[in-house]
């Protein structure tokens, strides 16, 4: 059934690697737990039966910066769900420790032996592209919230995402730093060791190109690396009207802050690694003027955000980034699946997931096809004095 629009704000069972675990793959014959099953629909939907949700997300290590976000804000949604009544949502919890061992273990016990409805996330695209291909062979929904590389929905029929493409981002944010700001040449640098940074930096290319911008110099570096002296040495000397960068938060925070030491004062672009206030903290100064396209922003006047705001810094007290607003979204995502059919169901969830229409979300209105890709318009950020602002 397609689902209407509505307004919102108010997998993987691979092995554990260490004990050798089993995954069960019986994706076509996929059981119905008649528990998870209720009366009604929409709004009237009851179920008796507790849903549980499971969750992995990066909370300690590299991309703990993102995960304790994401965590906040899909736990904050799923208490407002639980308040409204009709379902009450269990949300079981993992870290993955920024880990791709310790992902698919996560997302093994979730499946096996917490037996969830659905996992919303990993953190990050390299996790996914492992945990994402025994979610399918489970038969278990995934839906990402931060897992913005290419290839993500095609991975299965059980795969979806509700994290704006980076290359969706990259391809409005370029645009709307031209206009802004002239661009007619630009440096590019990126990580050509990690599938995500590779994956935007050649949709960064194919931009360029679209807007007929020359690139005047082009260099790459490794995920692991601190000193880019040589590779902005190269980039100081093209004299570039903006710097366009993909990179992950752990090499973006000393290649900024060196491109700026080293006297390099162009406008500098990036992708969904700069849609952080952590980031622009420890950038501190060296952030002013960085350029990101997402899908969120706490400028925005869309259903819901400022009331989401206010509740997340009074709960939290920290204001939400975009990483929390699309987790808390998540959580209403999954709600209007379920409630659909009113089946919390894991094959009711796959077939209603992939058909919510403009559903009315903090993130403005936002689908998700048949094929488990997001729509949803992005929006453009500079950060001024220390903040976000739209460009």
């Amino acid at each position: 059934m397609r689902l209407k629009s509505t307004t919102g704000a108010v997998l993987a069972a691979a092995a554990l690697l260490a004990t050798g675990a089993c995954v069960s793959e019986d994706t076509n014959e996929a059981s119905s737990d008649s528990a998870l099953s209720g009366s009604g629909t929409g709004a009237d939907c009851t179920i008796d039966e507790t849903v549980k949700i499971g969750a992995v997300f990066s909370l300690t290590e590299a991309a703990a910066f993102a995960g304790t976000y994401q965590q906040e804000g899909l736990a904050m949604g799923f208490e407002e769900l639980n308040a409204a009544g009709g379902i009450t949502y269990e949300v079981i919890q993992e870290d993955d420790k920024t880990s791709v061992e310790d992902s698919v273990a996560a997302f093994g016990k979730l499946i096996d032996r917490d037996e969830v409805s659905a996992i919303v996330g990993p953190t990050l695209s390299n996790m996914a592209f492992t945990t994402y291909t025994d979610a399918e062979s489970a038969g278990v929904p995934a839906l990402g919230v931060s897992t913005t590389a290419e290839g993500i929905p095609e991975m299965g029929d059980y795969i979806f995402r509700a994290s704006l493409p980076e290359e969706v981002a990259l391809a409005a944010s370029i645009p709307a730093a031209k206009e802004a700001l002239g661009l007619t040449k630009v440096a590019v640098l990126y990580d050509n060791a990690d599938e995500f940074t590779t994956s935007a930096a050649n949709t960064i290319k194919d931009v360029l190109n679209d807007e007929n911008i020359e690139i005047v110099a082009e260099e790459t570096f490794e995920t692991a690396d601190t000193d880019f002296a040589a590779q902005l040495t190269s980039v100081l000397e093209a004299e570039p009207d903006a710097v366009i960068l993909s990179a992950l938060p752990g090499a973006t925070v000393p290649l900024v802050k060196q491109a700026r030491n080293l006297g390099i004062e162009a406008p500098i672009v990036g992708g969904n690694a700069f849609n952080s206030p952590v980031l622009v903290g420890a950038l501190e100064d060296a952030s002013e003027g960085l350029i990101v396209g997402g899908a969120w922003s706490a400028a925005a006047d869309t259903t819901g955000n400022a009331e989401f705001i206010a509740n997340y810094t009074e709960k939290y007290g920290r204001a939400p980034d975009q990483f929390a607003a699309q987790a808390y979204t998540a959580a209403y995502l999954l709600d209007q699946a379920i409630r659909a059919d009113c089946d919390a169901n894991r094959e009711a969830i796959k077939d209603n997931l992939g058909q919510i229409l403009e559903y009315d979300s903090i993130l403005g209105p936002i689908s998700i096809d048949e094929n488990g890709e997001v729509t949803q318009e992005p929006v453009v950020q500079i950060v001024h004095d220390g903040a976000f602002t739209l460009l």
